[in-house]
């Protein structure tokens, strides 16, 4: 088994796990330090845990709904902390989000199973769930003997109720717990396009000296709103949103996300390996 010594002030450059990144891994292993592989798809498919035989792997989550008020099974809990001790990550990816909800029927809400929902979604931007996004992250960290690293939500709408911008409330939950930053860049850019603000103003707020992680992936525009996309190349202004932050850190891993695929071109992912090393050894 293969495990991925981050050793400080390097940078390892990994995939998200798919099928196609695995015959990229197979074809190109000098490129690829590791892949990232989402807690969920080992629960489902342990035998994708095989990979591990070949390369390092970090785990990846969207199942602790950490900035929800709903907390997540306890089982689930055991689970993840049972594959990441046998994965040997160095940390635990996990969204600044909520994947659990209360129970559909709410007149009987406290005999139901909470909703679980099918996709991580943005919470609301406020100082009451800052409050309980540091709570539960507090209790996480009690759980987990690997650090816990969250990642910013894509916010495709107003939140209802938010009073806060997405750059202040992520500032506000790191500042409130000891976790660090999954920097998701193609987040933040799809948060500032549909909100109106200024992507390269407003990466040098948030708290960069906390970023462990950075994600890439691309975006498409449908019916007027910007949604994320693992399947289309990452745009221009994303990379220049990393030149801008490895001006100011130096992160421990570096992640592509185009897993949605199985077809992503080689030749683009060979290019934009390549120019993400080249703004780092140049920032």
């Amino acid at each position: 088994m293969k495990y991925l010594n981050t050793a400080e002030g390097a940078t390892y450059f990994g995939l998200a796990y798919s099928p196609g990144a695995c015959e990229f891994i197979e074809a190109h292993p000098e490129l690829v330090d590791y892949v990232e592989i989402p807690f969920e798809q080992l629960r489902h498919a342990p035998t994708v845990g095989s990979i591990q035989e070949k390369i390092p792997v970090i785990l990846h989550c969207a199942s602790m709904s950490v900035a929800g008020f709903v907390p997540p099974e306890a089982a689930t809990l055991d689970a993840i902390a049972s594959e990441a001790k046998r994965t040997r990550t160095p940390w635990i990816g996990e969204h600044l989000a909520f994947v659990t909800a209360d129970a559909l029927d709410a007149a009987d809400a406290s005999t139901r199973p909470a909703t679980t929902l099918s996709y991580t979604v943005c919470p609301q931007l406020s100082s009451e769930t800052v409050e309980r996004a540091a709570e539960n992250l507090a209790a996480l960290e009690a759980r987990f003997d690997e650090p816990l690293i969250v990642e910013n939500s894509p916010q495709y709408f107003t939140v209802p109720g938010s009073t806060m911008s997405m750059v202040d409330f992520i500032g506000a939950v790191i500042d409130r717990s000891k976790a660090g930053l999954l920097l998701d860049l193609s987040h933040f850019l799809i948060t500032m396009l549909n909100t109106g603000g200024d992507a390269i103003r407003e990466i040098v707020r948030l708290p960069l000296e906390r970023v462990m992680e950075i994600h890439i992936s691309g975006l498409n525009v449908q019916s007027g709103i910007v949604w994320d996309d693992h399947a289309t190349p990452a745009p221009a202004l994303v990379f220049d949103l990393l030149d801008r932050v490895l001006k100011r850190v130096r992160p421990r891993a570096l992640t592509f996300e185009y897993n949605w695929s199985p077809y992503f071109p080689e030749s683009i992912l060979k290019t934009h390996l390549d120019r993400a090393r080249k703004i780092l050894r140049l920032s």
